[in-house]
């Protein structure tokens, strides 16, 4: 990796987007400032879309790929946004962040296994068990005989999430939400079995999902967004009468956090290389829980509403009063992740 040159390319989208920002409704991160900002700090950023890539004419060897994922339904752009970077990584590119990173975006179980491999024991103890069909988790027979947080792979918000309590609701959730037949498939289907003698027939639940275990006693969560050196915090109250915390509304802003709150976050934040993460953090008054992380793509609520961050210093945490404009913290972060010498940009 040359960075020498200080020069980065930038993938936006068929829409000329790029992440996104609560400013208004459906805005794209402002391109112009961000380019503006790593040209303040002496960086050359090259704008492109994902089509402009042409790796028989072009060789990204050694070169900064600055990317997004995509939130389109059923994913599909982002599948062809995948093809484009594990090109890219295998000719030589370098990701901002590694490709692995992009792979955990919307897709809960390469997240979860990501954090089984982790150095970091402490964000161990949500514990998961992934299956790729129905099927498989028939034939596993996990125990559940106690109450279980099922998840699909795919989307956000809570969305799909369910607690379950006893066997069949937990077998009747896995089905539905692994579903994924097509008629004509399972009419084949049929009649091959009664054709072919063996004959095993062919999945009609094949739609990834995920066990984990219940942690009782969460009555909030904490979104935690950071940049670099910067920790944004978001305090989410549970929904009524239910477990999650995310999509809820019920959002404010805390100054006084729990004791150990913010050096977790910095040790999980560590644990990665990468430039910027999303945290979704319980604390159960004993033990807190990394429930979810993800490294792009993730929403920035939390840091353009918030009045203020904190910073660790020397001593401890500083809560820091400001104002905060997304693309300066977006490109401070990236070139501090880069150059983790230059903090210039900080206030």
């Amino acid at each position: 990796m040359n960075l020498s040159e200080k020069k980065i390319t930038m993938l936006v989208d068929y829409r000329k987007y790029f992440y996104m920002s609560v400013r208004h409704k459906d805005a794209s991160m402002n391109l112009e400032s961000i380019q503006d900002y790593f040209s303040d700090k002496g960086w050359q950023l090259q704008i492109k879309k994902f089509t402009d890539i042409d790796l028989r004419t072009d060789n990204y060897r050694d070169r900064l790929i600055l990317y997004q994922s995509s939130e389109d339904r059923d994913l599909f752009y982002k599948n062809y946004i995948e093809d484009v970077l594990l090109a890219l990584e295998l000719q030589g590119a370098v990701l901002i962040p590694k490709f692995h990173y992009f792979r955990a975006h919307h897709n809960k179980v390469f997240m979860e296994m990501l954090r089984d491999i982790s150095p970091l024991t402490e964000i161990q103890n949500i514990q998961s068990k992934s299956y790729g069909t129905f099927e498989e988790f028939q034939n596993d027979s996990p125990d559940i005989s106690v109450q279980k947080v099922l998840k699909p792979s795919e989307g956000c918000g809570s969305s799909g999430v369910k607690l379950l309590s006893g066997a069949e609701s937990i077998k009747r959730h896995a089905r539905k939400v692994s579903r994924s037949i097509h008629m004509l498939d399972a009419l084949k289907n049929i009649v091959k079995s009664m054709v072919w003698h063996p004959y095993v027939k062919r999945s009609n639940h094949r739609k990834k999902f995920l066990l984990q275990n219940y942690v009782a006693d969460l009555k909030n969560d904490y979104k935690i967004l950071v940049y670099g050196e910067k920790y944004y915090v978001l305090f989410r109250q549970n929904r009524e009468n239910d477990f999650r915390a995310s999509g809820s509304g019920l959002f404010r802003y805390e100054e006084d956090l729990p004791e150990g709150l913010l050096d977790y976050a910095n040790r999980v934040f560590n644990s990665f290389s990468v430039p910027y993460i999303s945290l979704d953090v319980g604390f159960d008054g004993s033990h807190y829980y990394l429930i979810e992380f993800q490294f792009v793509s993730f929403g920035t609520y939390t840091l353009e509403k918030s009045p203020f961050y904190f910073r660790k210093t020397v001593d401890a945490w500083q809560t820091v009063k400001a104002n905060t404009d997304l693309e300066k913290e977006f490109v401070t972060s990236v070139v501090s992740y880069l150059s983790p010498s230059d903090n210039t940009f900080q206030s």
